[in-house]
């Protein structure tokens, strides 16, 4: 009985041991399976993308549009200053561009948080499903082909044509993003996901990530669906010939709108369009306003780039000098303090909403 327990025993660790020695191996092994089905590549790739993405200039959050969005403000304050005659000190210029109270304010640590957390969600999960503007466009040209035929083809290349195209391009991706942007805001399902970006209490440029991955799937596809169409329709009227004006594979305009107005959106720059100009173009000053606890703004400055959406269907909120702004859903705002509240809460809302009444 000894010899046996014994004899038993001995099995045990010489497989433990032989367990010990294959482990590597069967690690190895692991990797080369999960390569192979591309699982262990996608995880490293999602794991490391909050970082990637701040060095691909083709991310509006990338350090390059950070940078030249600084570099605008800053000579903005200095040209401003010169005019008035005011004298220039860097470091009370770099103290009002880089404001410690908000750069460090909990509500600016919740939106980086969430930058890191949408960034995995969204490129490790639901990145898959969102509908791009090439792949509308992919779809449109092969109906259009199969209506109309094929495209025209173009036998000399047009300035014309390229301005045309380009500014059809990013008329239609804004008025795409106007119109998702009103859905969120006038659906009361829609809403309780939209006001997790609205939560905030204070802004900086990683307040274009306090979403939920609800709106971040929903409103590229809305976008990315009027941008994608448009132009796929330019190009079967006009041919192959009929490109957009790009800089590092970006529309001309929103690459110019990245370097300079993008990021100021969501910060405490004061920088407003007035008059005819503000009825055409969307300054920092108007998104400030969308931000607004005040309900005389609630639903106001929906658009992007361009304010003309926001003139012609009535939700224009021009900024007025002295205009003080107080940020944020009032109250609400309390149950969306964490990651956790964020991502969970407006879903409990919004099956609130959808849950049929039991009243009669």
């Amino acid at each position: 009985m000894l010899h046996l327990q014994s004899e038993g025993l001995g099995s045990v660790k010489t497989f433990a041991t032989l367990a010990l020695l294959r482990l590597p191996l069967a690690l190895q092994d692991l990797i080369r399976w999960c390569n192979g089905m591309f699982i262990f590549d996608h995880l490293l790739n999602t794991l490391v993308y909050p970082v990637v993405r701040l060095f691909s200039v083709g991310d509006s959050l990338a350090l390059l549009w950070l940078a030249a969005s600084l570099m605008f403000l800053l000579a903005v304050i200095a040209i401003d200053r010169g005019l008035r005659r005011r004298q220039i000190v860097l470091r009370r210029v770099i103290r009002f561009a880089l404001p410690m109270r908000i750069v460090l304010h909990r509500s600016s640590i919740l939106d980086y948080k969430l930058f890191v957390v949408n960034s995995v969600i969204m490129f490790g999960l639901l990145g898959f499903f969102v509908m791009t503007a090439p792949q509308w466009q992919a779809l449109t040209s092969y109906a259009l082909g199969a209506v109309f035929g094929p495209p025209a083809v173009a036998t000399v290349s047009s300035w014309g044509v390229f301005i045309l195209t380009t500014a059809l391009q990013i008329l239609a991706l804004d008025f795409g993003y106007w119109l998702a942007h009103y859905w969120f805001h006038k659906s009361p399902v829609m809403w309780e996901f939209h006001k997790v970006h609205h939560s905030a209490e204070v802004m900086t440029p990683a307040t274009e990530w306090r979403q939920h991955p609800v709106e971040l799937l929903a409103i590229p596809a809305v976008y990315g669906l009027t941008s994608g169409v448009t132009y796929a329709v330019v190009v079967h009227i006009f041919g192959a010939e009929a490109q957009k004006l790009g800089l590092m594979g970006q529309n001309l305009i929103l690459v110019a709108h990245l370097a300079t107005f993008h990021h100021l959106r969501h910060s405490h720059v004061h920088m407003p369009f007035t008059g005819l100009w503000g009825r055409i173009f969307h300054s920092p000053a108007h998104h400030q306003i969308h931000h607004s606890a005040n309900e005389i703004h609630f639903g106001k400055n929906l658009g992007y780039l361009f304010s003309i959406w926001d003139w012609l269907f009535g939700t224009l909120h021009m900024p007025r000098r002295g205009e003080q702004l107080v940020l944020g859903i009032g109250p609400e705002g309390d149950s969306h303090t964490t990651v956790r509240q964020v991502m969970l809460e407006p879903f409990r809302n919004a099956f609130r909403l959808l849950k049929p009444s039991s009243k009669p």
